[in-house]
């Protein structure tokens, strides 16, 4: 007697042996590869997240704050291209989320599974931040998916724009060299991200939400205000010491004083080191070489120099971001009878201020213009050396170099 041959129906897998495969199996796993990726873009936006904080947290260390570079080991990482680096990492994110996301809305629009089946499929392989269960449409909810991804994205860009904060306004760093434009340029290309993360994440989120839930997901302004917080509470964080800078008099002056010079770029002034703006000094210990090539203390000549300055009049000065508590950058300058004292950062750094300690520490020959301080002192650094002044009468190292050996 013929047994009966087993009945395959439209959607039904047939039968191993005849080595067919039910589309409804292809559909299944097609669901599957298209959540497993986007859980791996998560991922990578977990870890860029997590560069931004280390950073983040390595440009405020006091051997980064006023230099051009954050230094990792015998490594340095210009700041100014960190700024940029984070623009070019979020808009690839958003832009590998989007088309993985999209991806997976098609393949759940073209699916002829079973609503249960699917349900199942998510249930079973969910993706890292469950952003397509139910309880997403709660804005309030910290720990949902969607919270959670913006939560994440919003910690970083606090850390991007405090890093751009930093590489912009902060002495030596060489990215301030491009003045308010380029700035400005870089704060519209991070709204342009958001924008573009938006409308490529966004509808292809809602399709998917529509399909399993029957419901439409928004990001709707709670979300946004969370965001917003966030953002503010990073980057204040990250430049906490700023906003708490040792401004001890109302119109944001220091002095003036009498100050005591440490090395050939910081002083004492009221109980607050001060490192001078826009210059780099040769180092308390370092040695160059005078014009026979024989070694001399060109460190100490520095620290003398300071003091001789110091020693006779009063120095103001004008600080412009603290590196911690008791350590400040500053634009300072000697005190004069009759003269009118400066009140901001342009009146200091202005043409014809003869008395400003940084011009005339480089015009002595002890120190490098660096940064923004080139635009203002890259003449008078020519000019020492063409004089042959200071360490201009022989061979050295650049400051950073000695400080690197």
């Amino acid at each position: 007697m013929k047994e009966a041959e087993p009945q395959n129906g439209g959607d039904t897998p047939s039968d191993s042996g005849s080595g067919q495969i039910s589309p409804l199996s292809i559909q299944a796993a097609a669901l599957v590869r298209s959540i497993e990726s986007l859980s791996s873009v998560f991922w990578i936006g977990f870890g860029g997240t997590f560069l931004s904080m280390l950073f983040a947290g390595l440009s405020q260390l006091e051997a980064n704050a006023a230099t051009d570079y954050i230094y990792l080991g015998e490594y340095q990482v210009p700041k100014s291209i960190l700024p940029l680096v984070s623009v070019g990492f979020a808009g690839f994110t958003f832009w590998l989320t989007g088309n993985r996301m999209t991806m997976l809305s098609r393949a759940l629009r073209r699916s002829h599974l079973p609503q249960d089946t699917v349900h199942e499929i998510f249930r079973l392989n969910p993706p890292v931040l469950n952003i397509f269960d139910a309880d997403n449409a709660r804005p309030w909810k910290p720990t949902t998916g969607i919270n959670v991804f913006i939560i994440n994205w919003s910690i970083f860009f606090g850390n991007s724009l405090a890093l751009t904060w930093s590489s912009a306004l902060q002495q030596g760093a060489s990215f301030g060299d491009f003045d308010l434009p380029l700035l400005v340029l870089y704060l519209a290309l991070t709204i342009l991200v958001l924008a573009y993360a938006r409308s490529a994440i966004a509808p292809p989120l809602a399709q998917i939400h529509r399909a399993l839930h029957d419901h439409s997901l928004r990001v709707t302004w709670p979300r946004y205000l969370i965001a917003g917080g966030i953002v503010a509470t990073v980057f204040i964080i990250n430049h906490w010491d700023q906003v708490d800078a040792p401004m001890e008099q109302s119109d944001n002056l220091l002095g003036p004083a009498m100050g005591n010079a440490i090395d050939g770029e910081t002083l004492f002034l009221r109980g607050v080191e001060v490192q001078l703006f826009g210059m780099d000094a040769v180092e308390a210990d370092q040695v160059c070489q005078d014009a026979e090539g024989a070694d001399y203390s060109c460190g100490r000549q520095a620290t003398y120099a300071l003091q001789t300055l110091l020693r006779n009049s009063a120095v103001v000065c004008f600080p412009l971001f603290a590196v911690n508590e008791s350590r400040v950058v500053a634009a300072c300058e000697l005190t004069q009878d009759g003269a009118d004292i400066p009140s901001s950062p342009i009146d200091f750094m202005q043409e014809g201020r003869e008395r400003n300690l940084s011009r005339l520490m480089i015009a002595q020959g002890h120190a490098l213009s660096i940064g923004i301080g080139s635009q203002y002192f890259g003449s008078d650094q020519d000019e020492a050396q063409h004089r042959g002044a200071g360490i201009w009468q022989g061979s050295f190292q650049p400051p950073s170099a000695w400080r690197r050996r």
